[in-house]
């Protein structure tokens, strides 16, 4: 049974591979307004396939800090980071409300969340430009409370209660109301442009630096969204098979999702845990 469902999603994931490139080459074409931000998208999500494809592979994992730095030198410096991941879920809000000029926002949103069904939660774990800056600024966890199973779930709750009053925000104002207090921004325009900046940008910095990825874990949306839809039966999640307790994996998960020899839904499929020589699937 677990081998053919292995098997089935392999053939959805060749299939979506082959998708997307087909979108990328029509983009490669096509001219207008947003041709250069479409076909960026486009090569991220042709790399979330390869990425899922071969994710099982030793040999991709050694390839991971250079396309985290990838993403985030293009997306984030390059870019400026608009429009970041922020502003396509408060995007994809506002298109399910009926504002029809979100139109890409909502393409973006729903093929992360597509993708992140057929091969897990790879976009945030080697993608998101947002993820690649924290996890660059990051160099020890201080927190050690943050490391029990209580403590992951109680970063849930306060996820889950952040992103229901975004979307109430976002529906209220009936605009992209983050735009303007995104420290990320910020960061990679090099410019403060309000007085809430000075009080974000170092909070993120000083967090990231003793806190693996606390954006991630408690404010993202899109990170919630991917936690979120690994309920769903059919849908791509690492697992623990095998399971002596050595608890070596335990020390290379920095997102602090492996508990009770079980891989918890907050995992962001980055891979680190495969160093410990452990059985995943």
């Amino acid at each position: 049974m677990l081998d053919s469902r292995n098997n089935y999603r392999k053939k959805l994931g060749w299939i979506a591979t082959g998708a997307v490139c087909a979108i990328t080459a029509t983009a490669c074409l096509s001219d207008t307004y947003n041709t250069q931000s479409i076909i960026g998208l486009c090569v991220a999500f042709l790399l979330l396939c390869i990425i899922g494809l071969s994710f099982k592979t030793t040999t991709i994992q050694h390839f991971r800090p250079l396309i985290l730095l990838c993403s985030l030198v293009y997306f984030g410096f390059i870019a400026g980071g608009c429009n970041c991941i922020l502003f396509y879920f408060q995007g994809f809000i506002l298109f399910l409300m009926g504002k029809s000029a979100f139109w890409l926002s909502f393409t973006v949103i729903m093929v992360i969340l597509i993708l992140s069904v057929i091969f897990g939660s790879i976009w945030c774990g080697w993608l998101c430009w947002l993820g690649a800056l924290q996890e660059f600024i990051f160099r020890q966890n201080k927190w050690r409370l943050l490391k029990t199973k209580k403590a992951q779930k109680i970063l849930i709750y306060i996820q889950t209660l952040l992103f229901v009053s975004l979307v109430i925000w976002v529906v209220i104002s009936q605009r992209p109301v983050l735009c303007a207090y995104d420290p990320f921004v910020a960061i990679f325009k090099l410019k403060i442009f309000n007085w809430m900046g000075y009080i974000t940008v170092p909070l993120l910095i000083i967090s990231s630096l003793f806190i693996y990825r606390p954006f991630c874990r408690i404010f993202c949306p899109i990170g919630w969204l991917l936690y979120i839809i690994k309920f769903i039966p059919f849908a791509a999640k690492l697992k623990l098979v095998g399971c002596t307790d050595c608890r070596k994996c335990h020390s290379y998960c920095k997102t602090d999702a492996i508990h009770d020899r079980e891989v918890e839904k907050t995992c962001i499929l980055c891979g680190e845990c495969k160093r410990a020589n452990c059985s995943f699937i």
